[in-house]
């Protein structure tokens, strides 16, 4: 039985927007990550109540993951460590989950700070590259600021689980398991050397920590800045 016309109609209208979105998230990567990382952070504070909410955390985690990953699909050999280093992170959850194994929880936690450490540093490298000033280079240059605050909260969660007292963050966890949401305010507190979160260093490396995230917090704005201001400058005289 051959389709109505109404239903070629529909289905050519469903394949033209299907199209034009692909068209737009492979023209607009970083724009595309950017989103989900908002989303992920927006909605964080809410499923932190329960286990379940806790479980669902990990797999918001997780696909956060894959939109990082679509983001650096540019580089093949990047996009081969993302996906070996994505499916590390699923199985260490599953495990975790299956088992209820607190390690496996502490080593996918470390794995997806090297993933989260990798794509910092491939979307800065594209950034940086763009021969031209787009809107995507603009909001990739700013998902790369968010995502130094998250990679740097995971690096606080990989310095409690291996060195536990490092800092005084109470939680209302009744385990031994720590939780980004836990560590996210504060991080973004130090990489903005604002300083107004409730917590402080209670070791020497700990403050280590915190004095590189405020420098790496400084600098990147500063490089951010030059860059964007040399890049200005130069499309004016090109086009002179």
């Amino acid at each position: 039985m051959s389709p109505l016309p109404g239903q070629h109609n529909l289905q050519g209208s469903f394949k033209n927007k299907t199209a034009s979105f692909l068209q737009w998230r492979e023209n607009n990567r970083c724009t595309f990550h950017f989103i989900a990382l908002i989303v992920f952070l927006c909605v964080l504070p809410l499923l932190e109540d329960s286990e379940a909410a806790r479980v669902f955390t990990d797999v918001t985690l997780v696909i956060l993951l894959f939109f990082a990953l679509q983001a650096i699909s540019q580089e093949v050999y990047i996009m081969v460590a993302g996906i070996f280093l994505v499916g590390i992170t699923i199985i260490l959850y599953a495990l975790f989950y299956i088992t209820n194994i607190g390690h496996f929880f502490n080593a996918a936690i470390v794995v997806t700070l090297v993933f989260f450490i990798m794509v910092s540093v491939a979307i800065f490298a594209t950034v940086i590259r763009e021969r031209e000033i787009r809107r995507d280079t603009i909001i990739g240059a700013i998902s790369v600021y968010f995502l130094l605050g998250l990679t740097w909260a995971l690096g606080i969660m990989v310095l409690v689980i291996f060195s536990p007292g490092s800092f005084d963050i109470a939680t209302s966890r009744t385990d031994q398991l720590v939780y980004i949401s836990d560590y996210i305010g504060y991080s973004f507190s130090i990489l903005t050397t604002t300083g107004n979160y409730n917590v402080a260093a209670l070791t020497s490396t700990a403050r280590t920590v915190m004095m590189f995230e405020m420098i790496s917090g400084t600098l990147y704005i500063a490089v951010l800045v030059s860059w964007l201001v040399g890049k200005f400058l130069k499309e004016r005289q090109a086009g002179q």
